[in-house]
């Protein structure tokens, strides 16, 4: 009686395949493909707030193993996009804008920043938000006039990228950990997928793009 309510072995090892299979194509799809991201800390105020979800594209800069620093191909990544990736100091998880690629010459007088000899204009809207004017990327910077600490003039070296929050007087970036080598990038930011500051209210609060396809400037609403 026993054995013939008993599910044959072949259709147990039929069943126990196809929850491996699932819980497989899960981890390759959040290790190498899409994920999501949830702001901590005020570094890149007001452009991201704390407890806004982020949705992270992890195939932006290439195909990665699940779990490890190992790319199977790569794409390159664009100054001003907003990065998630492992801090070379800590391996904690960080978000912070790419301002520097390899070549660059880079400084930060504590208000401005210059790029290959060239400062980077900022300007504001006619919420009074200030902006600065990234080539291709224009983004909001926090409202505070005194940015620092300063960075002395580097050069990127090959496969690593400078990084700097968008509240610079209160963020933790590559001023302080140094340069981010390639191996550590995890995915690109592409948007706030919900956010619960204020200002904001029904659908103003999803989905909004943290970079504009033509180069314009980014979202208003990242800077309520």
């Amino acid at each position: 009686m026993d054995r013939a309510r008993s599910k044959p072995p072949s259709k147990r090892w039929v069943k126990y395949l196809a929850d491996l299979a699932f819980f497989a194509i899960l981890l390759v799809g959040r290790g190498s493909f899409a994920d999501h991201y949830h702001v901590p800390s005020g570094s890149m105020e007001p452009t991201l707030q704390v407890g806004d979800r982020l949705a992270v594209d992890k195939s932006a800069y290439g195909l990665r193993i699940p779990l490890t620093h190992v790319w199977l191909t790569e794409k390159a990544p664009q100054r001003g996009d907003v990065v998630v990736f492992d801090s070379p100091a800590d391996g904690n998880v960080l978000v912070k804008r790419l301002v520097g690629l390899p070549g660059d010459r880079i400084a930060f007088d504590g208000v401005n920043l210059i790029l290959n000899g060239q400062r980077v204009p900022q300007g504001f809207t006619q919420e009074d938000a200030r902006i600065e004017y990234l080539p291709g990327a224009p983004h909001p910077l926090h409202p505070e006039p005194d940015q620092g600490p300063p960075l002395r003039v580097v050069e990127v070296p090959p496969r690593h990228y400078l990084m700097l929050g968008d509240h610079r007087g209160n963020s933790a970036d590559s001023r302080s950990f140094g340069f981010v080598p390639r191996e550590n990038l995890l995915g690109r930011a592409v948007a706030v997928y919900y956010s619960p500051r204020e200002g904001l209210s029904g659908s103003d609060r999803w989905w909004i793009p943290l970079r504009a396809v033509d180069g314009s400037e980014s979202d208003p609403r990242l800077t309520r």
